[in-house]
Parts: C-alpha cells; structure tokens; sequence
C-alpha cells in the first residue's frame, strides 16, 4: 500500500501532536497536587448552620468536614446537612460522603480535638454548606481543598502514563514516517 505525501503529511502532523500531547501530560503529571485533603490547614467556621466552602478551582475539589463528634464518619443526614448552591438550591446528596473518610486522621485546631466527619466532593463554586443539627459537635471545621480529593494519586498516575503512551506513540509515527532515500 502506497502513502500519498499528503497522508504522510497529515500523519507526521499528528505524530508532534502526541509528542506536543506528551510534553503537556508530563507537565500535568509533575504539577497535580496528589495529597488527600489536608486537615492541618482547616479552618473553623464561624456559624456551624452555614459554612461557605472554598473555592473549588479549575477542576474541583473535596473538602473533610470536622466536628467534635467523638468518631469519624458520621453521615451528613445524622447532622442536617445539606449542600447549597450559590442561589440556595439543594444539591444531590451523593456529594458528601461519610465512607471516604474513615481512615482519615482526627486534627488538633485550637486545642481541640476533631474528628473527621464525611467529606463533600464536586461542589461548585459559591456553594454553602448548612447543618442544622451541628451545634452538638461544634466546632465544626473545613479542610482546606484538594483538587483530586483521595484521587489524585491515580489522576497523577494516568497522567504520566499517557504521557509515556503519547510519546512511544509521537516518536514511532516519526521513526515509520521518516524518509527513506
């Protein structure tokens, strides 16, 4: 089978695409912040019935929310909780999860000890946080926001294997494609 030049054209363009791909993957791999939300920068909220969630950033986040509870994962329906949006609509439930934070070390914060309640994941910006049944573990602390949440380690990983990918795939498209005399 013969290649026209425009295809060889084409095809060569597409080989530095991936290699372009590869550079921009690795970039992504070495830069993504993979730490778990970290608890050691939490911030105590003023009224435990409505806490403002930090800003999630380009691609989201996961807070830990902490309270003095006495044990870590206590489901955010036990407490009252619901997630708004920035115009106070609620949002689905299936975004604070209890579960993910049972391994999840308790915090000192002003000589208090905190325990990890759940954690809410994929909020978007403005959103509010209100408990109405949080006056009985307050205070009640945020984490400060992680990117990936406990993902990141596997999104930092995926990225450096499609950068590897992208770059056996750049360099043999422009091995297979290179002129032959």
């Amino acid at each position: 089978m013969r290649i026209s030049p425009a295809q060889v054209l084409v095809l060569r363009l597409g080989a530095v695409a991936c290699l372009v791909g590869a550079v921009v993957a690795a970039y992504l791999a070495v830069t993504i912040d993979s730490a778990p939300p970290d608890g050691g920068r939490a911030v105590v909220a003023a009224d435990p019935r409505e806490v403002p969630l930090p800003d999630p950033g380009l691609f989201g986040s996961q807070v830990i929310v902490y309270g003095a509870s006495g044990e870590a994962g206590v489901a955010p329906s036990d407490l009252g909780c619901r997630l708004l949006s920035r115009r106070g609509t609620e949002q689905s439930t299936a975004k604070m999860s209890e579960l993910r934070v049972l391994s999840t070390p308790a915090i000192t914060l002003d000589g208090e000890n905190l325990d990890p309640l759940f954690s809410v994941d994929s909020y978007p910006s403005g959103s509010v946080l209100a408990c109405s049944g949080a006056a009985g573990i307050a205070p009640l602390a945020i984490s400060a926001p992680s990117t990936f949440g406990t993902a990141g380690l596997v999104v930092r990983g995926a990225a450096a294997l499609a950068s590897l990918t992208m770059l056996g795939v750049g360099l043999g498209g422009l091995v297979a494609l290179r002129r032959r005399r």
